[in-house]
């Protein structure tokens, strides 16, 4: 998912990037990395490969530059959050099991003295 947004008309389209081919693209250069380097064994020049620019395109409304940013996916976000609060639920649940099992074993423990003692004291 992407979004468009103009920041001087506000102007924004959510989109797929399936329909943008009615709205006009501004060509960019892609941006050198680095000075370019001669190889030693071979006597060539080695250059790294340039860096990709954002795609921009041409608001509708006041024809300004519009930048296109990756959105993450709302419905992919609520899933993800569903899960980790089901898991914070099964996690606390677990320890307050664990608590009760403790408990119980420490009273048998202590109904079991031979000695008759309750608390361990002597």
């Amino acid at each position: 998912m992407y979004q468009l947004y103009c920041e001087i008309c506000n102007w924004k389209k959510i989109t797929d990037g399936s329909d943008v081919e009615d709205m006009v693209e501004i060509k960019t250069s892609p941006i050198p990395r680095g000075i370019p380097k001669r190889n030693v064994e071979d006597e060539k020049v080695v250059t790294q490969k340039p860096k990709p620019q954002k795609k921009r395109y041409r608001c509708p409304n006041c024809g300004r530059v519009v930048f296109s940013k990756k959105i993450a996916d709302p419905q992919g976000d609520l899933d993800a959050k569903k899960a980790r609060e089901a898991h914070e639920r099964e996690s606390i649940e677990a320890k307050e099991k664990m608590w009760v099992e403790q408990e119980e074993r420490r009273r048998m423990h202590e109904k079991n003295r031979s000695d008759g003692r309750k608390d361990g004291s002597e």
